[in-house]
Parts: C-alpha cells; sequence; structure tokens
C-alpha cells in the first residue's frame, strides 16, 4: 500500500492448496491476496510480490476489468498513480 501499487488488498487467511510441484503433489496452508490495481502496474505489483515472496514461483494473476462502479472505478484511478 505504501508504494502505491494498489488501490486497495484483500486478505483471505488460512486457504488450504494443494499442487502439484516439481512432479509432487504438495499441500499448504496459504494466505489469498486480492490487489486492486491499474493495468499498467501489474508488472510492477508482479515484481514487488516476488521479492516478498517465500515461494520461487508466487501464483499472480491478472483479471481485466472492462466494467464497473464507476465511482469506485475513479477512486482506485485517484490511489493509483498511472506512469
Amino acid at each position: 500500500m505504501e508504494k502505491r501499487l494498489a488501490a486497495s488488498v484483500n486478505i483471505l487467511p488460512a486457504s488450504f492448496v494443494m499442487y502439484l510441484w516439481k512432479g509432487e503433489i504438495q499441500d499448504a496452508t496459504e494466505s489469498l491476496l486480492l490487489a486492486k490495481t491499474r493495468t499498467s502496474k501489474v508488472q510492477e505489483l508482479t515484481d514487488f510480490v516476488k521479492s516478498i515472496h517465500p515461494y520461487a514461483v508466487p501464483e499472480v494473476l491478472s483479471f481485466p476489468v472492462d466494467q464497473g462502479y464507476l465511482p469506485y472505478l475513479k477512486r482506485m484511478d485517484d490511489a493509483v498513480p498511472d506512469g
């Protein structure tokens, strides 16, 4: 938040996950973060997550938003500077 890479972040704690890693099934307890940001900030946010995440390959996904409540989208634009 201090780096202004996201307008807001939801933290959903204690999510159980199973995944395949190097040919073996793994399981863990993770926290899921939903970060709302601009498309232009996705790479910078991804780089930041990679720099602090304990996994070698953290899960970072991006979903474009083509519609939404305009006052909320404006608040996001105000919270995360473009460029």
